[in-house]
């Protein structure tokens, strides 16, 4: 069984443009940008932990180090085991480099190359985010959008056009950093649960983290933290919303234990339903565990 976490990929549709070319953005921005970019790339490649630490925002080594003990693996170890080369910057063309407040960002254009075969490497576009951390900017994380689908504005990218995406909340640096979670504890058991949810929006709650509602779908989802030997408690805040005419309301939520092996199923160790009474507003329910 195998919880998939999120990509760093968008597949977004883009299509305006301005008439005018791409401004380089300001020269200042986007050499200090693309310095910090360069020394979080030389930390990978070098593995080299303390560079590594000292190139990246506290906030995704953070997100990452709660995802690799969450994993059941060794960090940093992890951060460095993949193999796969950081993207080099060589050869794109900078759309932008903007900041507002203590975000920022660096917009390319060109052939992403991910390691795939030459003749699957692509014009894209790639998206580097940064904050800015005690005066100095480090780098965040990419995000690269596919133009699979949109060929028109690969082409008029390919002419130098200026795209008005740019102008986008979603390629608009948000001005304000996110907060830094906390550390979560590392578990004894990799964990996951598996949630349906018609006719209500559920929101769960598990080692002092909430994960985003679920409301008419199904949902899995890692757990942070996971789970420890003895006794462990998941939350479920429950709000009835309306149904379609002659549909019935469901809630349920599973809890496994996970291998690191994908083939192995999980170990269910709690399953809950609403009852036939009808749902409360708040629920905690136990989960021993076993060594």
């Amino acid at each position: 069984m195998r919880f998939l976490t999120p990509l760093l990929l968008s597949f977004t549709l883009l299509t305006a443009f301005q008439p005018s070319h791409a401004q380089d953005g300001d020269a200042a921005l986007r050499t200090a940008l693309e310095n910090a970019y360069h020394n979080w790339r030389q930390a990978i490649i070098r593995k080299d932990p303390l560079a590594w630490a000292s190139s990246i925002t506290r906030y995704r080594q953070t997100v990452m180090r709660n995802s690799i003990v969450s994993e059941r693996s060794a960090f940093p170890d992890a951060v460095f085991a993949s193999g796969v080369q950081p993207l080099a910057l060589d050869g794109l063309r900078l759309l932008e480099a903007q900041a507002v407040g203590d975000t920022a960002h660096l917009v390319y254009f060109g052939k992403i190359d991910l390691g795939q075969d030459r003749e699957l490497v692509r014009d894209d576009v790639l998206k580097l985010k940064f904050l800015r951390e005690n005066g100095q900017w480090k780098f965040d994380s990419n995000r690269i959008t596919s133009l699979t689908n949109a060929p028109d504005v690969r082409q008029a990218l390919k002419e130098g056009k200026r795209p008005e995406f740019l102008d986008t909340p979603e390629f608009t640096p948000p001005g304000v950093a996110p907060q830094v979670p906390p550390l979560c504890r590392v578990p004894d058991h990799k964990a996951g649960y598996k949630i349906q949810s018609f006719g209500y929006e559920t929101t769960v709650s598990m080692n002092g983290f909430d994960y985003d509602p679920v409301g008419d779908g199904l949902a899995q989802q890692m757990i942070t933290g996971g789970l420890v030997n003895g006794h462990n408690e998941i939350t479920l805040k429950i709000k009835p919303i309306e149904v379609p005419k002659g549909e019935k309301a469901a809630l349920q939520i599973r809890v496994y234990l996970l291998s690191n092996d994908p083939e192995k199923p999980g170990k269910e160790v709690l399953r809950w339903q609403v009852p036939e009474s009808g749902a409360p507003d708040k629920i905690t329910l136990p989960i021993e565990v076993r060594p």
